[in-house]
Formats: structure tokens, C-alpha cells, sequence
């Protein structure tokens, strides 16, 4: 008999906001790319909401585990500081590069804020691949400076694309590597999913 077959919740809801978010990056790469990229970043775009739509197809058929990690106080207060300092960092970061001039920075400014942030957050879900995935995005963010500096590339194009390219990554990856016994399958124990909190 085949044994039933089931993502993390919280990993997959998790996938879905990087899968809605590479969305977001990859338009936001399409503000003043060089020509040659503005089909692939279509197609990048195209590529998020088809892996959005998978991941919420999983939660619809009820192919992922019950419960959520949120449903933990102290995970949930950890979620809102972390949420909460990345939106005053994000504000106030676009806000002093507008006043410097620079608001072209803006892209990569707040894609390194939304890198940094999976940090942390990585360690409150305790999910490793999260934390990665937010270095990987830090070291886009700052290298889409850099080019922007050097007048390579404008940094919109450069974060929108690089981060759109990470969240995809991760979305992805989820799809592939979360399924997991069901728990109430003979001979398998509970799972812990990459955004289960650890119980208190």
C-alpha cells in the first residue's frame, strides 16, 4: 500500500509569500532593465505564480500537516518584532536614500532589509533552508548595489531579478523536498517541518 504523502503547513505558507514575492521582484526588475532580460523576467513572473498556485493547491486538498507555528505566543511575538523592525528599517532606509538622491537604491536597500530579516526568522520556525535563502538574498542585494555603483546595471533591475530568482529557489525547493508521512500512517511519527516552532 502507498503511504499518504504530506507537506508542513507552515513551510508551504511560507513558500507561498517567497513565491508572491518573486512576483513582486521580478516586476519591480522589469522598472528599467536592459532590454534582452524582459523576457525572462516575464517569464520569472510567470514562473512564481505557477508555483504559488501549487503551493495553494496543496493547502486547498488538505495535503499539508494541521496546526500552525503562530499558534505559539512566543513564536508569534517573535514574528511581529522581527516583521515590525523590518518595516522601520525598509521606511526609513528609502526615506534617508531619498534624501540623499539616491532613491534608485531603494530596490536594493529593501531586498537586503527582507534578506536580513529571514535570519531571524529562520531561527524563530527553526528552518535552516529559510536562513540561507536570506543570505543568499542579503549577498543579491548588496552585489545589485555594487553594479549600480559601478553603472553596470541599474540596482532595480539587478535585486528585482537576483531576489526574484532566490524566491523562486526556495519556493520551489519546498515543492520538491516537503513532503512528508502522513502522521497518522502506520509506523511514521509526527513530522517537524522546517517552520514548526519548537514547543515551549
Amino acid at each position: 500500500m502507498v503511504t499518504a504523502r504530506l507537506w508542513d503547513r507552515g513551510e508551504v505558507i511560507g513558500a507561498m509569500v517567497l513565491a508572491f514575492a518573486g512576483i513582486a521582484w521580478f516586476g519591480w526588475a522589469q522598472d528599467d532593465p536592459p532590454s534582452s532580460w524582459v523576457p525572462y523576467l516575464a517569464a520569472g513572473s510567470m514562473l512564481s505564480a505557477l508555483l504559488l498556485i501549487a503551493l495553494v493547491v496543496l493547502l486547498v486538498r488538505r495535503r499539508t500537516t494541521s496546526g500552525s507555528p503562530m499558534s505559539d505566543p512566543g513564536t508569534r511575538r517573535g514574528y511581529w518584532i522581527t516583521v515590525g523592525m523590518e518595516v522601520v528599517l525598509i521606511v526609513g532606509g528609502n526615506l534617508l536614500l531619498a534624501a540623499l538622491g539616491h532613491p534608485e537604491y531603494d530596490a536594493a536597500w529593501t531586498l537586503l532589509v527582507v534578506g536580513v530579516h529571514f535570519v531571524p526568522l529562520a531561527k524563530i520556525f527553526h528552518a535552516r533552508g529559510l536562513a540561507l535563502t536570506g543570505v543568499l538574498v542579503a549577498i543579491v542585494a548588496v552585489a545589485a548595489a555594487g553594479l549600480g555603483l559601478a553603472g553596470a546595471l541599474t540596482p532595480s533591475a539587478g535585486a528585482g531579478a537576483g531576489g526574484g530568482v532566490v524566491f523562486i529557489g526556495y519556493a520551489g525547493w519546498v515543492l520538491r523536498r516537503g513532503r512528508l508521512p502522513d502522521p497518522t500512517a502506520a509506523g511514521h511519527g509526527q513530522p517537524v517541518g522546517a517552520f514548526r516552532s519548537k514547543k515551549r
